[in-house]
Order: C-alpha cells, then structure tokens, then sequence
C-alpha cells in the first residue's frame, strides 16, 4: 500500500518538477512551499527504499504504519496551481553602457562619482553637460558598477527630457520598486507611499535628462537622513539646473574627448580604414570636425566605415564644414552637422521616416493600430 502511494507521489513530482523547470525558465522564483514538499518527497523515497533493512516484522509493521500517515500528507499537499512567481529584478536600468569606451577622460568622472556615491555627507550627485556628450552612457556604466559593488539594494532610472509628465515620472518609479497606486488615490496619497517605500531600504535614483527645476518633493522624492543612505544620481545639459534648482552637492562636467581619444574612437569604429594612406589625412580632418563629440563621432564613423571610395570621404568633410545650424540650446553645432551628414546618406523613405519620428516629443511610445 505504501509503495503505491510512493507511486503516485513519484508521477505527481515528475508533473510538479516540469512545472517548476518551466517557471525557472520564465525567471520565477520557485515558492518555498513547493520546494519544501520536493524535499519531503526526496525522503520519503529514500525512506521507504530503506525499508528493507529492517529486520523484525514488528518494525516494519510499525514504520510502515507511520511512512503511511506522511505519504497521504504529502500527496494531500501534492496540489500546486501555481509553483513560481516572478521576481522583482531589483537594480534594473534603462541606461545603456554598449559601445562604452574606458578613456581617461571619463575614468576621472566615473571615479568621482563613485566616491560621492559612497559618502555619507552627500544625498544628491550631478553630472552635467552638453547633450551628444555620453551623460547617459556615464551614467549608465556607474549604475551597472553600483550593482557589482552592491552598494544600494535597489536601483530606479527614470528619464525626464524637455516636457516631462511627472505623474508619469512618479508612477514609473513606484513601479519599479514595487509600489502600486489607486486610482482613488489623491496626488498628496500617492506621494505620501512613495515617499515611504522610499525610506525602506537603501536606493540610487538615477533621474536623466533634467531641463528644467522639478520639485521632486510633491511627487514623494526626498532624500535624507531618514532614507536609509538612499541618493540622488542626476544628469542635465545644464550646470545651473543641478545646482541651484535641483540642490545636487557635487557636480561633475563632462566635456568632449582629448584628441586621442577621438582619433581612437573613431578608427576603431571604421576599422581598417584607418590604416589606410588614401584614407589618414581626411581622417584626420574628419574627427577634427566631429569636435571631440563622442555622438558626432559615432554618427560620421557608422556612416563612413564602409565607404571605401576616397572621394566619399572627401565631400563627407565638406559637408561637415559647410553645415550652419542655428542656435540649438543644450546641443553642439558638430552635433547638428553629423547628424544632417548621416541624414544626407539615407534612402528617401528612410529620411521620410527619420522625419516622420521626429515629430514625436522624446521618449513617447507611440501604438501602432492594426
């Protein structure tokens, strides 16, 4: 009688063992229920199995009589509808660090901003500068250290940009720490929860892209002593912004890359090109007028990399140096240049389409109906 109910518990395990393969593979975290009655049923196995060393039929009547009573527990709780759940992945970031390059001139930045994140004294950190400059990217590497390091239990990144939604903004970094709002909450309710599910563990909030002063205090967003050594880490084209709207206490500049590092960049991206003698004086010329901007860099060595006619290269410069945008606020003229350059080179249904996108506010997902 026992080992039929052992055989069935083997085929309920082999039922409930698939079901936890498939949640582990959709990145769920098995319930301990479930993993306590697996254990149970790996010794109830090995237990009856052992049975047959005993030696008297008074013992094995008597251990019988008590395998009996667990198996029929343990097949009672055999029953799972549900085996996993899926884990809040804590330090996620939306900060991209593909293609970023280690050069000295961002080590310095990137070390500083690491210490200030490590000192007590300090709740609001800022990196500024000019956009096409890689804040994001910076950011992003530092967001993907702290990880490493482990230095704060959670990490939430929100981008701001020119007309922010900060109803929006709010509701995106309760989300990602786990906090859900009602609709019947009131705006003063809902900063109330943020502000304490803020103070219940240690978090790096990585705001990007400011304009303009956000008052981050009627969204819940107040960092003190009372969080629990939670920070600020924020990013704006602006120094002024940081600094006297939004109170950061440390501000880092990024500026554009010493020509070395440009000259490197850039070859690498373009790849055997560089080498080449048709190819090195326009080169030259080239990253001269991309102006240290690693996005402008980018932009021009992605466009050329396959172009192996020298005169390509030749009338690339040209129009580099004829471009004349007007006043962009927050964005270098080479900015502008490269990437009217890379727009030259596209198909006409891509430039429609590179229009057609562009007449969309930054950051907007936009549907498409079917």
């Amino acid at each position: 009688m026992i080992e039929k109910g052992v055989v069935k518990i083997s085929g309920n395990t082999e039922c409930v063992q698939q079901k936890v393969e498939a949640a582990q593979r959709n990145v769920e975290e098995i319930e301990a229920k479930v993993q306590r009655w697996l254990t149970s049923v790996e010794e109830i196995t090995a237990e009856d199995e052992s049975q047959a060393n005993l030696k008297t039929r008074y013992e094995l009547g008597r251990r019988a009589h008590e395998l009996g009573l667990v198996v029929k527990d343990i097949k009672d709780k055999g029953t799972f509808q549900t085996v996993g759940h899926r884990v809040h992945i804590q330090g996620g970031t939306t900060n991209s660090t593909k293609g970023y390059e280690d050069f000295e001139s961002r080590k310095i930045i990137f070390d500083g901003v690491m210490k200030a994140l490590k000192d007590d004294n300090i709740c609001a950190i800022g990196v500024c500068g000019m956009g096409g400059l890689g804040k994001t990217m910076l950011v992003g590497k530092v967001a993907t250290q702290v990880i490493e390091d482990k230095l704060f239990k959670s990490i939430v990144t929100v981008v701001v940009s020119h007309a922010p939604d900060l109803k929006k903004i709010q509701k995106d970094i309760a989300k990602e720490l786990g906090l859900s709002f009602q609709d019947e909450e009131t705006d003063s309710q809902k900063a109330n929860l943020l502000r304490e599910r803020l103070k219940k563990e240690k978090i790096l909030l990585i705001i990007d892209d400011i304009w303009n002063k956000i008052d981050l205090e009627d969204l819940g967003i107040s960092f003190g002593n009372d969080h629990k050594g939670s920070k600020l880490l924020l990013t704006s084209r602006f120094r002024d912004v940081l600094a006297t709207d939004m109170d950061a206490q440390e501000i880092f500049s990024v500026g554009v890359l010493l020509n070395d590092e440009a000259k490197y960049f850039f070859s690498k991206i373009v790849g055997d090109l560089a080498e080449n003698l048709n190819f090195q004086s326009t080169m030259v010329e080239v990253v001269k007028e991309c102006a240290g901007l690693p996005i402008a860099i980018t932009t021009v060595a992605n466009t050329l990399k396959n172009q192996k006619n020298p005169n390509v290269w030749k009338d690339a410069l040209r129009q580099l140096k004829r471009a004349n945008p007007t006043q962009i606020k927050g964005m270098h003229e080479k900015v502008y240049s490269s990437i009217k350059f890379s727009y030259n080179f596209l198909s006409k249904e891509a430039q429609s389409l590179f229009l057609f996108c562009s007449s969309f506010e930054e950051d907007m997902t936009k549907k498409r109906k079917c």
